[in-house]
Order: structure tokens, then sequence, then C-alpha cells
């Protein structure tokens, strides 16, 4: 599992809510939390959100495709890796902890942006959420949040539906709820202790992936991931990529431009891959050795990083795709 940034900008999935406040705009479209939901349509979105869970556990591919609405049918393949690659990670009786059902009204908001919930002057109540799908299609979807524990620890699936007289799988997303062991909520601990010594490049690292572990779905906050994402906003390194520009990084009288810098999770390891644009990789040996360089420079500027990750991955990317790796094993005594 890779460690994403905090909420994406592509955001390609069927959902978005809005709850009519002071100081909202008046849309047409409508949002009902999991208690304002009448009963009847509550009972019907989350049992059709157990079938899923139930072929999912399964790996009936077949009948989810069955019973989903026709454009995901025809590209289904996205579904069907999730399912698949997810085999070791189902198993007990899911948990229902959330869900939600929207109406977009004749006139979809075009900007993407909803809100379900109580929104007031100080943001988000407790059970609401906010949503981010630009130019969702007119419909009524259900959203469904159920949580797991399998072979591989806790897990969340989240399945979309619309209604089509009836609910047909418009979407469907599984994602861990902890990384070695640990749940988001440890993450966040550790964050604001780093940030607390001014380790901010751990910090900012603990930071997303306490955001990755918590969020359901990439496209959705609530009033605790968004504390998250302010929390962590003044404390990116310069170092790190953002908002899909390179970052410059300067050592040894060079200058890289990376491209993009994660924390990976591996197996009982907290690794750190660095990708990094280079004009040419034809010489591999001399490629290697300058990503090597890279990845001992950025420890030798930030021996904090010597605390958290077991490896560097310093990946030389050249224009034709050519990636060459070069890796730095830090061995920390002990993992935080």
């Amino acid at each position: 599992m890779k460690i994403s940034a905090m909420k994406p900008a592509v955001l390609k999935v069927l959902l978005a809510v809005l709850i009519l406040t002071p100081g909202i705009p008046a849309w047409s479209q409508a949002c009902q939390t999991r208690d304002e939901i009448p009963q009847q349509t509550r009972a019907g979105m989350e049992g059709a959100a157990q079938q899923v869970y139930l072929q999912a556990s399964q790996g009936d591919v077949n009948a989810l495709r069955s019973n989903a609405i026709s454009s995901l049918q025809s590209n289904f393949s996205g579904i069907a890796g999730a399912v698949n690659d997810n085999k070791a990670a189902f198993g007990g009786t899911p948990q229902l902890r959330t869900s939600f059902l929207l109406d977009t009204g004749p006139t979809p908001n075009q900007e993407g942006t909803y809100y379900c919930g109580v929104f007031g002057t100080t943001g988000l109540g407790a059970n609401g959420a906010e949503f981010a799908i630009p130019g969702l299609p007119v419909g009524r979807y259900a959203i469904v949040i159920q949580d797991f524990v399998g072979g591989k620890g806790p897990y969340a699936l989240t399945t979309i539906f619309q209604d089509m007289n009836g609910w047909k799988l418009a979407g469907l997303y599984i994602r861990p709820e902890s990384a070695m062991g640990h749940d988001g909520l440890w993450y966040l601990t550790r964050a604001r202790d780093f940030k607390s010594k001014g380790q901010n490049h751990n910090a900012w690292f603990y930071y997303v992936t306490s955001w990755d572990l918590l969020a359901p779905v990439t496209f959705m906050d609530t009033t605790l991931l968004s504390k998250i994402t302010q929390e962590s906003g003044g404390i990116q390194p310069k170092d790190v990529p953002s908002g899909g520009a390179p970052a410059k990084f300067t050592a040894n009288g060079k200058t890289y431009s990376i491209t993009d810098m994660s924390a990976y999770p591996n197996g009982n390891n907290f690794d750190l891959t660095i990708k990094y644009s280079v004009p040419s990789a034809v010489d591999f040996n001399a490629t290697q050795a300058d990503a090597r360089n890279l990845a001992n420079a950025l420890v030798a500027q930030h021996p904090e990083l010597k605390d958290i990750f077991h490896n560097i991955w310093a990946h030389a990317v050249d224009p034709n795709g050519t990636d060459v790796v070069g890796l730095v094993n830090l061995k920390p005594s002990a993992r935080p």
C-alpha cells in the first residue's frame, strides 16, 4: 500500500452531497445522513451493500458486474482488480459504519463540492461529511461504508449505488485501516509528536499516513480529516512535491527535480520512495549510483528520516520512462 497525498485532485467516482444551511448556496441537491434516511430506503441500500460484501469476499466478480450500472459493466476491470487484489483481506462479519443518500436534483453542482449533515460556522458537524465529485450526472445515489477485520487486519469497504429502479453498483473501494499494526489515530499522535520536535519530514509522512488510513475514500472529508489537513498544511517540506509540480533538492553541487516522495509500508518496514527526473538512464550503473547519492544526501540533510524509515528507494526516471532504482538501507535500531 502506497501512502497517497491527502485529498487528491482527480476524483472520478460517483458521489456528491449537499445540506442547505445558512451561508451555503441554495442548490437543488439534497443529502440525508443515515439517521435521516427513511427506514425502508435505508434497509434497501444497506442490504445491497451487505450483498456486495458477501460477493466480494467470495471473489464473485461476475455477480458484482451483473448488478452494476451499464457504464460500469463495460469497464469493470478496476473493481475486478480491487476485489482480486484484496482476497486475503476479506473475512469476518462486516460492521456498518454509516450511509448517505443523495439526490442531485435536475441540475447537479458542476463545481463538485457538496456537504452532508450539519455545516455551521465552526465547520462540519460530528456526523457530517464533505465530498468532491465534479460533474456528477443527474440521479439519486447511496453510499454505504462498512468496516471488517480479515486476514490482513482492519479494512473499510465503501460501496456506491445508483437508484435504477433498484440499487445498482456504481463504485467500490477497499482500503486498509492500519499499517504495520497501527491505525490512523496512532500515526496522528506520532505526527503531532514529531511536529512538536520540529521534525517536519517525519511529521509530514505520518500525517499523510494517518489521513490515508482514516479516510474510507479519498474524495471524502470529515471533521477529523479536515483537522489533519489543517495541522499538516504548514509543515510540508519544500523537497516534497505538491500540486503536481516537481520539488527541487540540492546536494553535492547538483540540483535534483523530484517528482514524487511517498511513504510505503512494506511488510514490517516503513520505506520511502523517491522519483526524480534525469535526462537519460541509458548508463545503468552511473544512474543507479546517482540515485543512491540522492538518497544518501537526503538522509544527510534530514537525519530524522532514519528514525522511521528502513529503506529509501530512489527512482531515476528518464523521458522514455526508463526507471533505474537505487536502494539505501537505513536499518534503524527501532521503529517508533
